[in-house]
């Protein structure tokens, strides 16, 4: 394998994918980013499809082509791997290898082309669609997820004051989602403003949301995201959980149980007793495995079942509950977890492959945690998947424009997947290389 002088080239190529995104990172709008006035408009209940139920321009092929060979492809010494920061006080900067360099101005070049696309100026916010007229054009939780969790990375992997504001004025934004109008309890409802009690409302999202605010913690220090995480994972535990069968139901209408419900609060529940130490968010996170390896398994799959209707597994259900076990392992002394954890990865790696071909939106969230498992136990392969799918995104699933609207195979996204020109898709691809930025290579 060839070695170059690899932190002198990268160091060059960051700046050619900063200016190719248009600027320096924090002249596209850092500090516009603000709370939605207490006028915005609310919309009837929209989600995304029921799971169940186009070339690239010559400098940014050349460069993408150049980053991904020096991410993948070039021996890089390793750093100690990335760990959680103590309780109250944000991460210390870390050395950055020159492959965490490259992936970091991806990341923060995917960002502000966001900001400059989706957000709209007229309501504070992000639309969901690019030149979306819509009546209530906004990003509901599911459509903007993605965009937080980059934010958080890029503020984790380089914790200067800009990166950290950056989280911060997101956050306010992202607490407008908090309904208090719901019952028994607040949570986040869809679309930011929600405030009526009947909203439908989906428990997934409040873990998704939940763990974004954890990793805005991670990033800034700051108490009152742990505040904000936790007031999702009382919501899933008060409306979501099912009393009697256990489970947690996939939105307010109980419809059915749902895998990324129980996997997106099981996580949550982890992170927040690692955390605090609350004997609340443990004893959750205990209950909602208890439930996950029993009647939430797939038996035939050896893995955990999409949902009460349909026990095929999907990928980013299972890495969360993988690394919650994992975790429970090592900071509660539960030494079962371990081994479930470690049969549980060696299933999904061959079940699901190392080139995945689901969607952004679903592979990145299963590679985000499966690259925190690699945090967690050195298993370099977990890494390597990580970063082939981030060479094949960065090559294929650009567009003319410069956006990550394609597959990471090059495919226009089926329609019961994406709809043309989502945020979603961007942020999704986005914070892959994001989250490459936060972990050192193996080596």
């Amino acid at each position: 394998m060839q070695i170059l002088d690899f932190d002198r080239l990268a160091t060059h190529l960051v700046a050619q994918v900063i200016a190719d995104a248009g600027g320096a990172y924090g002249a596209l709008g850092w500090t516009t980013v603000a709370a939605l006035g207490d006028d915005v408009v609310l919309r009837p209940n929209v989600r995304r499809a029921d799971l169940w139920g186009v070339g690239v321009t010559a400098s940014m092929r050349t460069l993408t082509l150049c980053l991904s060979t020096l991410a993948i492809a070039i021996c890089v010494p390793s750093r100690a791997h990335a760990s959680w920061p103590s309780p109250g006080a944000p991460a210390p900067a870390p050395v950055l290898t020159a492959a965490q360099q490259g992936y970091l101005a991806l990341a923060q070049s995917g960002v502000a082309h966001a900001q400059r696309r989706w957000r709209d100026p007229r309501l504070g916010w992000y639309d969901a669609r690019l030149s979306d007229h819509e009546r209530y054009p906004l990003a509901t939780i599911w459509d903007i997820a993605p965009l937080f969790g980059s934010l958080d990375a890029i503020a984790i992997a380089q914790p200067t004051p800009v990166n950290r504001r950056a989280v911060a004025l997101f956050a306010t934004g992202a607490e407008r989602y908090l309904n208090r109008g719901l019952r028994p309890i607040p949570g986040y409802s869809p679309y930011p403003g929600d405030r009526e009690g009947g909203t439908e409302t989906w428990f997934d999202d409040n873990g998704w949301w939940g763990l974004a605010f954890v990793e805005a913690y991670r990033a800034t220090g700051t108490r009152r995201y742990l505040s904000d995480a936790e007031r999702a994972l009382r919501y899933i535990a008060a409306a979501g959980w099912e009393p009697n069968g256990g489970g947690i139901w996939w939105n307010t209408h109980h419809p059915h149980k749902a895998g990324e419900a129980l996997a997106s609060g099981t996580l949550l529940a982890t992170l927040l007793y690692q955390q605090t130490g609350s004997r609340f968010a443990l004893g959750q996170a205990l209950k909602f495995l208890e439930w996950a390896n029993t009647s939430g398994f797939s038996s035939e799959n050896g893995l955990y079942a999409g949902s009460s209707l349909d026990a095929t597994p999907i990928d980013y259900i299972e890495s969360p509950l993988i690394y919650a076990q994992a975790l429970l392992c090592r900071d509660a002394g539960m030494s079962g977890d371990c081994h479930r954890a470690e049969e549980l990865k060696a299933t999904a790696l061959r079940r699901f492959g190392y080139l995945l071909d689901f969607s952004p939106q679903y592979d990145a969230i299963y590679l985000q945690w499966m690259l925190a498992l690699y945090a967690l136990d050195g298993d370099p392969r977990l890494y390597e998947m990580a970063a082939e799918n981030a060479h094949y995104a960065q090559l294929r699933a650009v567009n003319a424009e410069g956006l990550y609207l394609f597959s990471w195979g090059g495919e226009t996204l089926p329609a019961r997947l994406a709809e043309p020109g989502m945020l979603q898709t961007q942020a999704a691809t986005t914070s892959l290389f994001a989250w490459l930025a936060v972990y050192p290579p193996p080596g």
